[in-house]
Order: C-alpha cells, then sequence, then structure tokens
C-alpha cells in the first residue's frame, strides 16, 4: 500500500474508535496533512441551522485562507454546493473553477492552490460537516486518494456520532445520580423551612412586633421562601414522570408566558421581537413547555441586564424536519466558551450569586428530553446568546 494511503487508512481506523469530538479533529487534520506533503486540511461542522458551516479545525491553511474559510453558506461556493449536494467534489485546478467564492478567490491564488476535494461528513443519512483537501501541485486526486479519503469522512461521521450519543449517555447518568441525591436532601431541608417560614408568617400576624423586629422577620421569611423555591426546583429536577400530554400550538405557549414577562422586560428597557410561523401542533404537556419558555425567557433577561445599550429578546418559531423550533435569542454578552459544555449541568451557573441555583436549565433539560426533542445552546456570531429548543410534531410519542 502506498504510504499516502497508508495513512489515510490508518485515520479512519483511529478516529472510529475516538469517543472525543475534539479528538477526532486532531486525529483527523493531523494525518490528512501528510498524505503527500503539500495538502492543507480543513474540517467544518454544519451548524444546528443547517444554513453554514463553521470551520473547527485546520491544517496548512494561511491566515487568510482561514478567514475566508472561517464560517461558509451552505449552497454556496465549492465546499457549500459540496455539502448542499451531499456530494463529493474534486477539481483539478480550483484557480480555474468559477465556483470559488468571490471572497476566497484572492487568497487562493496567492497561496496558489490547485488541485482541491471536498468530501461530506454523514452518519445516519443526515450530514454532519465536510472534510476538504487542497494541495499545491496541478496532480489531481487520483481516485483511489478520493475513495479512501470518503472512507475516512464515513469513519469520523461514525465517530462523532458516537461522541454525541456517549456524551448524552454520560449527561444522562449525571443527571440521574444527582436527581436522586437532589431528591432526598430537598426532603430533609423542606421540613425545618416550612417550620421557619410559618413562624416567620405567625409573627408577622402579630400587631405588637416592633417595626425593627418585624423587618428582620420579613428579611427571614423572604430568605427562607427564596429556600424553598430552590427546594421546589429540586424536586422537579428529581423527579421522573410521564409529562400529561395533549394537542398545543407552541406560539399560543410563548405568548402566555410572556404576558407574564412583559411588565418587568417592559420595566428593564427589553424590548421583544416575536416572529411566528404557522406551525403544526406538539403532543405536549403545556405546564411543562410553559416552564421550560419562563425558565429560558427568564436567562435571557438576566443575561441581558449585564448589557449596556439596546436590550432586544427574540422568539422565533418555525417548523423543520417535522419538528417545532423554538428560539430564544438575546443580544447580551452570550456564553462563555469553557462554559457552553457544561451549560445545562445541575448547579453549574455564570450568573452572579444571588441570580440563580443553577437548576433552571437542568429541569427544562430534562423536560425537552421527555418530549422528544433536543435543547442547546450557541452563542451568536454576532453576539449574544441562543437556546433552541426542537420538539417532534404529530401525534403521541
Amino acid at each position: 500500500m502506498e504510504p499516502h494511503l497508508r495513512i489515510l487508512y490508518t485515520v479512519a481506523e483511529t478516529v472510529s474508535r475516538t469517543l472525543d469530538v475534539e479528538a477526532v479533529l486532531r486525529t483527523a487534520l493531523d494525518a490528512l496533512t501528510h498524505v503527500t506533503g503539500h495538502e492543507i486540511a480543513s474540517f467544518h461542522l454544519l451548524s444546528t441551522d443547517g444554513a453554514t458551516l463553521e470551520l473547527r479545525g485546520d491544517r496548512g491553511l494561511s491566515p487568510r485562507l482561514r478567514q475566508v474559510n472561517r464560517l461558509l453558506p451552505v449552497g454556496q461556493g465549492l465546499i457549500g454546493g459540496a455539502a448542499a449536494a451531499g456530494k463529493t467534489v474534486v477539481v483539478t485546478d480550483i484557480q480555474g473553477s468559477p465556483d470559488v467564492l468571490p471572497s476566497a478567490e484572492d487568497a487562493v491564488r496567492r497561496d496558489d492552490i490547485r488541485g482541491f476535494v471536498s468530501v461530506p461528513i454523514q452518519a445516519r443519512g443526515r450530514l454532519l460537516g465536510m472534510l476538504s483537501l487542497g494541495r499545491q501541485t496541478r496532480d489531481p486526486f487520483s481516485p483511489e486518494e478520493v475513495a479512501l479519503l470518503e472512507a475516512t469522512a464515513h469513519q469520523i461521521g461514525i465517530a462523532l456520532d458516537n461522541a454525541r450519543l456517549y456524551s448524552e449517555l454520560v449527561h444522562a447518568e449525571k443527571l440521574s445520580a444527582v436527581g436522586e441525591l437532589a431528591s432526598g436532601v430537598a426532603h430533609e431541608i423542606n421540613n425545618p423551612l416550612t417550620t421557619i417560614l410559618g413562624q416567620a408568617q405567625l409573627l408577622l400576624g402579630r400587631d405588637d412586633v416592633p417595626v425593627p423586629v418585624r423587618e428582620r422577620v420579613e428579611m427571614m421569611a423572604d430568605e427562607a421562601s427564596r429556600a424553598a423555591r430552590i427546594v421546589q426546583n429540586l424536586l422537579l429536577f428529581a423527579r421522573h414522570y410521564p409529562p400529561e400530554r395533549r394537542p398545543c400550538v407552541i406560539s399560543d405557549q410563548v405568548e402566555r408566558v410572556l404576558a407574564l414577562k412583559t411588565y418587568q422586560l417592559e420595566h428593564d428597557e427589553i424590548r421583544v421581537v416575536t416572529e411566528f410561523m404557522p406551525c403544526p401542533p406538539v403532543w405536549a404537556d403545556e405546564n411543562k413547555i410553559q416552564q421550560v419558555l419562563l425558565n429560558l425567557i427568564q436567562n435571557a433577561h438576566q443575561a441581558l441586564l449585564r448589557r449596556t445599550g439596546e436590550r432586544v429578546l427574540t422568539l422565533r418559531v418555525r417548523p423543520r424536519d417535522r419538528r417545532v423550533v423554538i428560539e430564544i435569542i438575546d443580544n447580551g454578552p452570550g456564553i462563555p466558551t469553557e462554559a457552553l459544555p457544561r451549560i445545562f449541568d445541575p448547579f453549574f451557573t455564570t450568573k452572579p450569586p444571588g441570580e440563580g441555583s443553577g437548576l433552571g436549565l437542568s429541569v427544562s433539560y430534562g423536560i425537552v428530553g421527555q418530549h422528544g426533542g433536543r435543547l442547546y445552546a450557541e452563542n451568536r456570531p454576532g453576539g449574544g446568546a441562543e437556546f433552541i429548543v426542537e420538539l417532534p410534531t404529530g401525534d403521541r410519542h
């Protein structure tokens, strides 16, 4: 076997055993750039909305090429066009191709890129991203090289899918273990809290309590009430019972939650933008869905309070592939990159002390999962954060 073909085979074999997304990227790109000694390699992942390809790793790209490849529109250019078609594209001389994006023409010419091949990465019939190679020689990519690159992309797709499933399994096991612990803790502290709150209310009901004492008792009652709400969230987090489902129009649920928050949002000068497209109903527990929406809107509200200037909260509801997608978007400071992988972990929070217990997003994640849906978060390219809820449409699930 030719040395460069052996390297490609090693890549395919190695990534198939990898359960970490970043390790998949490093393994594939490190090896692929040594295929002939002249190649550049890039790895793009498809965005959650399916509209763009994000550069997640590269080897050999110049700064100018890296910049133009950072975010590519699906359906445009060589890589975006191949992604839209879900097919491999091979070009002998990329400098003569009319499909090169205008923004990339100068970088391609300056770096003297010639041969080019881009291969879709798929799993379970779904496009995950694109794996691309370029070379500075006029030697065409042979059919054997293309075939092995496609096999490598196939193995990367399997590895990425396995990594996702493994991550979800670990997260589910973690939530289950913490849920059992939380349930026990909540029950243990609920009784003394009830006693403290009850005694405080009795004192506040008396007319002979001096004002300074009354103020301290009111403070005690308020803090006990806040602790009781945390306990209630713990119990919600720990319980595992099936939701009571019925046909549910998601846009109606969003409007009901907004009605509860309108005064607070207006008071904090937050402009609300709603974009509701007609969607089929989902089979859901309306109360649970409202709880998720309230948690996510409250989360965005608190993020926007840390922003100076115009504050905008955008709520979108739209159909996509037999699902209803809800997007909660704010133009606040965004989510710290290091916090994104843990954003749905119980008791993890980026909020200042006193603003939250770190359970709201975990509870919401569990509720959406019970409904057979997905909840995930990402930062917006222009700033701010976005939380996306996907719920399946149709009858009972």
